[in-house]
């Protein structure tokens, strides 16, 4: 296996999974099990942001998305991270107002991850090889 197909499959596990929670946090809110959504949210946070992490390093530093590409990238992860910050610390949850941010949420990572996809497909199109060891745009300059 190469290493840029260990990279994109490390990147669709990390995604698969972010998915599979927000599945088992849907039913369990369905459910009205307050304490299993805690549970499970506990799992989803972080693997939200393992999922915000490999994107970053598997999609924007290795191929070119555009500038509005970047932005929404950017502004998803803001948005993912708020989320993150403010339900991913194990205290307790008010099911409804969990139930309805956590749903914003998944449209936020529906649009995130068609803007993947558009990149990804792009590259693949193009044979855009990744940028591996080359410092992009993207990247601060070290002083």
């Amino acid at each position: 296996m190469t290493t840029t197909t260990a990279l994109n499959e490390r990147f669709h596990l990390a995604r698969q999974r972010v998915l599979s929670y927000l599945l088992k946090l849907g039913h369990a809110i369905d459910a009205d099990s307050a304490d299993l959504a805690e549970a499970l949210n506990t799992r989803f946070c972080d693997s939200l942001v393992d999922y915000l992490s490999a994107g970053h390093f598997q999609i924007l530093e290795r191929y070119q998305p555009t500038m509005d590409e970047l932005a929404a990238f950017e502004a998803t992860t803001r948005q993912a991270l708020r989320f993150s910050d403010q339900f991913g610390n194990g205290a307790p949850l008010d099911l409804r107002d969990f139930q309805d941010r956590l749903e914003a949420l998944a449209y936020v990572l529906d649009a995130r991850m068609d803007i993947e996809d558009d990149i990804l497909q792009r590259s693949v199109q193009t044979n855009n090889r990744p940028q591996v060891g080359i410092r992009t745009k993207l990247q601060p300059a070290l002083a």
